[in-house]
């Protein structure tokens, strides 16, 4: 478990008076301080009382009340039910503020016609007028500040209400997990429960932001369509029946994208339960030589799940590209169905309809859809929910499971526990087979003397402690059931060899080429298409039809090729992290938790396959269509330059000033968030554990705990680009404000299509320049992401698998094995574990290794297989182990570990992954072992389907399959480390017998505490001192 950190700062929102709310000042000196150095987790603010996991969960119980009502009525509970329930009050008084938002986006176009047409009438003389239209410019001005004000304070509450449905899930989520009964926790993965909290409780997050547009839109267009009937007459039909057109197109495309979402949370959901299985059985994984087929098992999966991605990317490329264009078409037909009836053109109705249009087509084309798209993929995730839902003394960091803690050391630490916790009775399971005797037996005088007033009911296999139990009960054989290190954080901003690096994953130098090419091609088009077209040049119809073609042919080309180069980016990365991981030494996984590995492949690789490719696009087609506006308008009125130099200066000034806090609160964001999946890891680990002791409420708390740190990350993150939005907005605010103004002044010399041009132009770059700049602040914020994935992909190292130098086919033919003068640590730093061990263990001969819980046994097998390079020599058979290949060495000796590790899949798969063997050979060796008969009564015998990590088989069952593995492979040297501590004396002497019988010409090391498993060794290797008798 990770610490949690000191206690934070007071929330400075909680007491900022209201205009400080509005302009979001009370995160003045929270910038000032991320100027300076780098933000720390003490810096952050604590989460406001009602955004705390603990109450938010507490307010979602309406779910339980969900239940009983479906039970009574025969039907099933809905949560979609249960999330209207609790939030539409809060969350339909926010659509007040996008209502209001609206209207002034209708409101505005009015108001730049009437000023325009004051520029068509001009009279020098009429002050009245002049009057008149300065009102019409102020209230051009005051709109613009209005939208920037409500756009933002719609924006932060929205995006709050879905922070707050994620928190409430995911609390709920854990809350069932920690209640999950065996038969659920059976058809229930790790890699299923992670991938809920990393990636589908994040679709309210967004569906939030986009739901209100479901009602919006219509009514918005609704009214858009009076203005334009008033405007330009029959003629606006045209063009809303191209709206009209577009609208069942994106419901369509809302289907697929919920289709395709589906199938890949399916997918994903397979790929992060296999990358949960690797990294915990990594150990068994390296001392197998079993990376190949799991690499090809990962494989296998990331490309049906990237086939799909890669769909959903051309979808919603073709999105993008359809709201890039239909500006575009619509206003060519509107305008030439305008003329064809007979209709003389003026410069207020065109920049009128055009802003009309262009104010119902970012809502009708881009939010419509995207709320269809958001509640689609929203409604996935909810089914999914529903149907998942059924040395520092005692504050020593103990690695992800105990990693860091030997076997002994481990079942020390839980009877410590179990003593703790001063329970009314006590189930102990076995906790003394993992410790020599003389522990064993000061745990067991623990045992009769603290607890000697409490009634316990000890497990165990071993006899000799039975003579002090009241009451013995025998069980027979019961049938399988079916059913650290703190993260490092980068500083700093984020480099152009990043950039490169991730482009490069996706495609080669000419694909990029080709694709600037594109974007070059698609915004040409569009800097020759602008309004002032159809003032001056209507007439060269053929013009018009060829920009638009060029327009579409080019918009859609552009989208679909960059998101084709950013998934095989993903795809590309993620490959190369997975090969890192596969590659580097056992340490790493040591001292990095479970879930900060799972977050990169989950959390951060989602990023990567859909919200960086889309942000990127995003923002890559707004920045030029912010250059192509730029130059039409400088072209036109040169004048309009003036304002944008300095503009442009204060922009990137501010983005600049923006970045050095954001980067760190998303980089804060990152690694907060890996605790909260550590913490659901290593409960589902230890779920019967929790249950004995019944720390629910404990854990529970701690994942509450969890949640609210990472919140408070989110919610800076959330405010800062708020802060950063609105600033951005407010200067182009003044930028609309001088160019409104400097038109009426300099009245005498412009002309109403000029004046029209450089109003309608700088009114549009309002919410555009903002958006691109903020978008571009969002790619960088993003690219942390690819920064965590691009740090695991340069891992250390282990040595090479294979080397040049190859001993014989045969090797080893006599198991003759030499440790001389080796020194063994785990790492570099590290004090040696074992110091100047010279042993040989000559051919076919049976060693015992014995010693004291934390001696050094398990190092020497560590040593033997190179988990750790050691200092020294040791051969097999004269050949060097440090001079071949890690494969070639690992897959010559077979080795019966400590916890009998089986991964979901096949049987045969779990005996054989290299498919090397017939069945003739599996079946013989699982008769070997006596699990023949078991295997014959699974329904799909050896093609039977195991639980996650082998679940439905016992321990002792899971130990004979490691056994019948050893014996598949047939090698000279086998190791057995600890196999018989977790078994009962039967299995334990059907395991010793087998090994005497089908081991008889190998060389076999044992390490074991109970003496009946080494009695009959050649000799014992005694740990400490290292000789061997």
């Amino acid at each position: 478990m990770e610490h949690l950190r000191k206690e934070a700062k007071d929330n400075p929102s909680a007491t900022a008076n209201l205009l400080s709310k509005i302009f979001f000042c009370w995160l003045n000196p929270l910038f000032r301080i991320g100027c300076k150095r780098r933000l720390e987790e003490h810096d952050m603010y604590k989460v406001l009382p009602e955004d705390g996991s603990e109450r938010l969960g507490e307010d979602l119980q309406y779910w339980d009340q969900e239940v009983q009502r479906a039970a009574k009525d025969l039907r099933t509970p809905k949560l979609t039910k249960v999330l209207i329930a609790c939030y539409w009050r809060s969350y339909s008084v926010i659509g007040i503020f996008t209502l209001i938002e609206e209207i002034i986006k209708v409101i505005q176009p009015v108001l730049l016609g009437k000023l325009i047409q004051y520029f068509e009438s001009y009279d020098p003389d009429n002050m009245d007028a002049l009057y008149e239209a300065c009102g019409y410019a102020a209230g051009v001005s005051l709109s613009t500040l209005g939208l920037a004000a409500l756009h933002h304070l719609y924006f932060y509450h929205v995006q709050r209400a879905g922070m707050k449905i994620r928190v409430a899930m995911c609390h709920m989520i854990y809350r069932k997990a920690l209640c999950l009964n065996s038969t659920a926790l059976g058809k229930t993965t790790t890699g299923q429960i992670v991938n809920l909290l990393s990636n589908d409780v994040n679709k309210f997050d967004e569906v939030t932001i986009f739901l209100h547009f479901l009602w919006v839109g219509p009514l918005q267009a609704a009214a858009v369509m009076v203005l334009l009937w008033y405007e330009i007459g029959p003629s606006c039909l045209a063009g809303m029946a191209v709206l009209v057109f577009l609208m069942p197109i994106q419901t369509l495309f809302g289907r697929l994208f919920s289709s395709f979402r589906g199938t890949t949370a399916a997918l994903t959901d397979n790929r992060i339960r296999t990358m949960n299985e690797v990294v915990s059985g990594i150990r068994i994984i390296k001392m197998y030589a079993w990376e190949k087929p799991f690499a090809a098992l990962v494989d296998e999966v990331r490309r049906k799940e990237i086939s799909k991605i890669m769909k959903s990317s051309y979808l919603r490329g073709l999105n993008m590209a359809s709201f890039f264009v239909a500006s575009k078409i619509i206003v060519f037909i509107t305008f030439t169905v305008y003329v064809l009836m007979g209709n003389r053109i003026s410069a207020s109705r065109v920049f009128v309809a055009v802003s009309l249009y262009g104010a119902v087509r970012l809502t009708v084309t881009l939010f419509f859809p995207n709320a269809i798209e958001k509640v689609s993929e929203a409604l996935i995730s909810i089914g999914r929910i529903k149907v998942n839902l059924l040395p520092d003394g005692d504050l020593e960091v103990i690695g992800d499971r105990g990693a860091t803690l030997s076997g002994g050391q481990k079942a020390r630490v839980s009877l410590a526990r179990a003593v703790y916790q001063d329970a009314d009775i006590y189930l102990l399971d076995d906790p003394l087979s993992a410790v020599d005797a003389e522990v064993g037996k000061h745990l067991f005088e623990c045992i009769c003397g603290l607890l000697r007033k409490k009634p316990r009911i000890l497990v165990t296999h071993q006899l000799q402690y039975l003579k002090a139990a009241d009451q013995i009960l025998v069980l027979k054989e019961v049938s399988p059931v079916q059913h650290m290190l703190e993260e490092s954080r980068s500083e700093g901003s984020i480099g152009l060899h990043l950039y490169l690096k991730y482009f490069r994953a996706g495609a080669n130098v000419l694909v990029l080429l080709a694709l600037v090419f594109l974007n070059l091609l698609a915004h040409v088009s569009v800097l020759m298409y602008s309004p002032d077209v159809f003032v001056s040049f209507c007439t060269l119809f053929c013009l018009c039809v060829g920009l638009t073609g060029a327009t579409i042919i080019f918009g859609f080309l552009r989208s679909l090729v960059f998101f084709n180069v950013l998934v095989n980016s993903a795809q590309t990365l993620h490959n190369r992290m997975f090969t890192a991981i596969l590659r580097t030494p056992v340490r790493f996984f040591d001292v990095n938790p479970i879930g900060r590995i799972l977050n990169r492949f989950s959390k951060d690789i989602g990023y990567l396959d859909s919200l960086l490719p889309w942000t990127f696009v995003d923002f890559i087609q707004v920045f030029l269509q912010i250059l192509g506006v730029i130059i039409v308008a400088a072209a036109v009125i040169p004048w309009i330059l003036i304002p944008v130099v300095p503009l442009l200066v204060v922009f990137l000034f501010l983005r600049r000033y923006f970045l050095q806090t954001s980067r760190d609160i998303k980089r804060l964001e990152s690694t907060t968030r890996s605790p909260v999946f550590s913490h659901l890891s290593s409960s589902l680990q230890g779920l019967w554990t929790i249950r004995a002791f019944k720390a629910q409420q404990r854990f529970q708390q701690a994942f509450d705990a969890h949640q609210d740190l990472h919140s408070e990350a989110w919610f800076l993150f959330l405010t800062t680009s708020r802060w950063f939005a609105l600033r951005l907005d407010g200067i182009c605010s003044i930028f609309v404000t001088i160019t409104t103004f400097g038109c009426l002044f300099l009245r005498d010399d412009l002309k109403a299509g000029a004046v029209g041009l450089a109003l309608s132009y700088a009114v549009t770059l309002i919410g555009m320049f903002q958006w691109g700049v903020r978008q571009s602040a969002e790619v960088e914020n993003m690219m942390t992401s690819v920064e965590r994935v691009v740090e695991y992909t340069e891992l250390e190292s282990e040595a090479p698998w294979e080397t040049d130098i190859r001993p014989p086919p045969d090797w080893p033919r006599h198991g003759f094995i030499t440790f001389d003068q080796v020194n063994f640590s785990y790492y570099a730093d590290s004090p040696p574990v074992l110091k100047n061990i010279t042993a040989v263990f000559r051919s076919r001969e049976k060693v015992g290794i014995v010693g004291r819980t934390g001696a050094g046994k398990s190092s020497l097998i560590s040593a033997l297989f190179r988990l750790a390079e050691p200092d020294g020599r040791i051969s097999i058979d004269g050949v060097l182990t440090a001079e071949i290949g890690l494969h070639t060495l690992r897959q010559r000796i077979s080795i019966i570990p400590q916890d009998p590790v089986l991964f979901t899949g096949t049987m045969r798969k779990n005996l054989d992954p290299f498919s090397q063997h017939t069945d003739e050979d599996l079946w013989n060796a699982l008769g070997e072992v006596q699990l023949r008969t078991v295997v014959e009564e699974l329904p799909g015998r050896l093609e039977t389907m195991l639980a996650e990590s082998g679940s439905n088989f016992s321990v002792g069952q899971r130990q004979l399959v490691c056994l019948a593995r050893a014996i598949l492979r047939r090698n000279k040297i086998l190791i057995i480390d600890e196999a018989t501590a977790n078994v009962d004396p039967r299995t334990d002497g059907l395991i010793q017998q087998t090994i005497r019988e089908k081991f008889r010409e190998c060389t076999v090391l044992t390490i074991a505490h109970r003496l009946n498993t080494i009695i009959d060794c050649d000799r014992i290797l005694v740990r400490p001192p290292s000789s061997v008798k």
